[in-house]
């Protein structure tokens, strides 16, 4: 079917049910009250229009009405917040956006690794409910019936043989699944609660993190039983995600609105140490090695694409890092999305008066966060032509 006749339109997500990003931009536009079509990488305008114009397969994109393309999931939800700014999803408390940044890094960037162990290192079966999926979304039904070997489990094939890379190894997986058991602990007493991380009103904070513990942990056979079992109010939570209201069914005496940055709940609180303690050794690991990257060479251009070998990518890797996370010393890839992230937050740090910077710097003090508020890289960072390149 041609994909004007099917987009009508309306903004395209090319997204598919088992991608991380993909499930962080999709209950945004619902929450948001967007029209728009999913459409899976299958259909053929995907491989012929999108794939050449941003140099890499994948998803989500956002296919804007003029034709257009965004592929990037924080790039989407900021250019729709820009579009269409009514019910907002960002606070307007400089503290509270700060720290809805921050948990929505550690979402969509810290919790890559329970994500990736709990998919690929467990059963058989949960192997092939990912690679039937994959499959579904790639290619025709067609075009699988004649291939000796799909596309989807070629991608499956490549999808694990990742995830050492990532520093999940025998070694450490004892501390990525104990990191989730506490995650799963304190997010469970937080939503018995509140709707939402930051009250009662959806905002990145939860975009950030409905990625790996929908896309993954929520969703895939052999992660899914064990999340309702151990933390049926963070499952419901996933549930009231994917649903376009934003009153909670349950929870409905919550306002709708976000805390008042004075009056945070100890049960964000913390989450706030959980997310310091694990995800803080990661991300400074990673921007030191971004400084060491640039080493004397910090006179480099404007533009210049920040990768070992200068190739833009999905996930653009500029070496390895070695960090603590549950007393375990991990070594894994070190990828830039944790700091583009990370700009966001220094940028509203920067925008706060004194009285608010210093607000901000005593909460993530007390929660172990001094190192990630005095963060600051040498090069500022930004995406064009989709790719990391130098600001």
């Amino acid at each position: 079917m041609d994909i004007k006749a099917l987009a009508q339109g309306r903004y395209i997500l090319w997204g598919a049910s088992w991608s991380l990003y993909s499930a962080k931009v999709r209950p945004y536009l619902r929450k948001k009250g967007l029209d728009y079509v999913e459409i899976n990488p299958s259909h053929p305008h995907f491989s012929e229009k999108i794939v050449p114009a941003i140099g890499y397969l994948t998803v989500p994109v956002l296919e804007l009405p003029s034709g257009d393309f965004i592929a990037d999931s924080t790039e989407i939800i900021e250019y729709l917040e820009g579009q269409h700014p009514a019910n907002p999803m960002i606070p307007a408390d400089k503290t509270m956006a700060a720290l809805a940044w921050l948990i929505h890094s550690y979402g969509s960037e810290g919790l890559h690794k329970p994500a990736m162990h709990y998919r690929w290192n467990t059963t058989q079966e949960n192997r092939q409910f990912i690679i039937n999926d994959f499959e579904r979304s790639f290619e025709l039904r067609e075009k699988r019936k004649t291939a000796e070997k799909t596309l989807g489990s070629e991608f499956a094939d490549s999808m694990k043989a990742y995830v050492p890379a990532l520093g999940i190894t025998p070694t450490t997986v004892e501390a990525v699944e104990r990191s989730t058991r506490k995650l799963y602990h304190l997010l469970n007493a937080h939503f018995l609660n509140f709707p939402y991380v930051l009250g009662g009103h959806p905002s990145i904070a939860d975009f950030g993190l409905m990625g790996p513990i929908y896309a993954h942990l929520g969703r895939d056979v052999s992660s899914a039983n064990e999340l309702k079992i151990n933390a049926p109010a963070l499952y419901r939570w996933i549930e009231t995600m994917n649903n376009p209201n934003i009153v909670d069914p349950e929870l409905w005496s919550v306002p709708p609105a976000f805390f008042d940055r004075q009056q945070l709940p100890q049960s964000l609180i913390e989450l706030l140490k959980l997310l310091c303690a694990d995800y803080g050794p990661e991300l400074i690991a990673t921007a030191n090695a971004y400084h060491h990257w640039l080493g004397e060479k910090r006179d480099r251009p404007s533009g210049t694409v920040i990768a070992i070998e200068g190739q833009k990518a999905t996930h653009q890797v500029i070496g390895e890092i070695e960090h603590l996370q549950q007393g375990v010393s991990i070594k894994r890839i070190a990828m830039l999305d944790c700091l583009i992230q990370h700009q966001r937050l220094s940028a509203i740090q920067q925008r706060m008066d004194d009285g608010e910077r210093q607000a901000f710097e005593q909460l993530l003090e007390s929660v172990g966060g001094s190192a990630i508020a005095e963060l600051e890289l040498e090069r500022l960072m930004m995406r064009e032509n989709y790719a990391y390149v130098i600001a």
